[in-house]
C-alpha cells in the first residue's frame, strides 16, 4: 500500500513547492503526476512523481495530458519502454536532472532559478 502522505512530502521538499513544470509556487491545489503513466506501467514511486498545478497536469491547454510529444520531450512523460529513475526531467529553469528514489534531484545540469 502506498504512503501517499510521505511521497506528498518527499516530492514537495525535493520541488521546494514549486510546480516541476512551470515553476510557479505550489498552493494546496495540484496533484502527483505519474510521470511513467499508470496505464504504462508507472508505479507510485517518488521518482515517478512530480507536483504539477492541475493547470500543469490536465486542466491547461499547455498541459502535459493535452501536449503528449511535448511532455515526452521534456520527461515529463515517460514512454513505456523506459524506466523514469534513468529518463531526465527538464526543470522550468532549464535544469536537467533525473528523479532519485530518495527524493531528490540528480543535476545533468544545473541552471539557477525558481529556488532549484
Amino acid at each position: 500500500m502506498t504512503d501517499w502522505k510521505a511521497l506528498r512530502e518527499l516530492i514537495l521538499a525535493r520541488c521546494e513547492y514549486y510546480c516541476e513544470k512551470c515553476g510557479i509556487g505550489l498552493s494546496d491545489n495540484f496533484a502527483l503526476h505519474h510521470r511513467k503513466l499508470r496505464s504504462r506501467g508507472g508505479k507510485d514511486t517518488v521518482d515517478n512523481l512530480v507536483a504539477l498545478h492541475h493547470e500543469c497536469h490536465n486542466l491547461g491547454t499547455l498541459s502535459v495530458h493535452m501536449n503528449i510529444k511535448t511532455a515526452t520531450e521534456t520527461g515529463h512523460i515517460v514512454p513505456q519502454h523506459a524506466d523514469p529513475f534513468d529518463y531526465p526531467l527538464l526543470l522550468p529553469n532549464g535544469s536537467t536532472v533525473k528523479l532519485t528514489i530518495e527524493g531528490t534531484y540528480d543535476y545533468i545540469e544545473r541552471k539557477e532559478g525558481y529556488g532549484w
